[in-house]
């Protein structure tokens, strides 16, 4: 996948079936079209005073391509965005506590463009190794950039409740309460 070819014009609903969820009455076609509309319209309208989103379901589903659409158009308004996996920034993280003086330098400076940046998307939550400095560099990101005022998105095959226990009920609650939520539906 290569991130910025990707444009809202290509994302297809026909891969998603049209049959309506006996439990629902909502078809994966148009709980996903919502979900589309939605990521246009953020993209579009994006400003310094967006919300942050969660993207949530299961792998395959649209969730990195709708980013990288997002991403693109945002970056073409002029804003900064820093889009990069969860396992490649938390390696980052982990690199800049653990080397030399002289080489760090170079990693603050990444460090703090994922703080400070106007959109991070972080995708593909939940697929690292998780560890307590995993789970303590989340939390600061997330948090420093929620009291900050800067957006994020965050992409993941875990549901809230999943990520409450994987990481902590904090990193949960700041998610619930402080980004929008989109559940994408549908079959890989």
């Amino acid at each position: 996948l290569k991130l910025g070819e990707e444009t809202f014009d290509a994302f297809n609903l026909d891969y998603y079936s049209a049959v309506a969820d006996p439990n629902s009455g909502i078809s994966p076609q148009e709980s996903m079209e919502l979900v589309y509309e939605t990521c246009l319209q953020y993209a579009r309208w994006f400003t310094k005073k967006s919300s942050s989103l969660f993207f949530t379901g299961a792998p395959g589903l649209g969730k990195t391509f709708l980013s990288a659409c997002i991403a693109r158009e945002v970056s073409e308004k002029g804003f900064s965005v820093v889009y990069d996996t969860a396992q490649s920034v938390f390696s980052r993280f982990e690199e800049g506590k653990f080397t030399k003086k002289q080489e760090q330098e170079d990693i603050r400076g990444e460090l703090n463009r994922y703080l400070s940046c106007d959109l991070l998307i972080l995708d593909d939550l939940g697929t690292e190794m998780t560890t307590s400095f995993t789970i303590s560099t989340l939390y600061e990101l997330i948090n420093t950039r929620l009291v900050s005022g800067k957006q994020t998105i965050i992409s993941s095959n875990l549901s809230i409740g999943e990520i409450r226990k994987k990481y902590s009920p904090q990193v949960a609650s700041r998610l619930e309460g402080e980004y929008q939520k989109l559940t994408f539906s549908g079959t890989d």
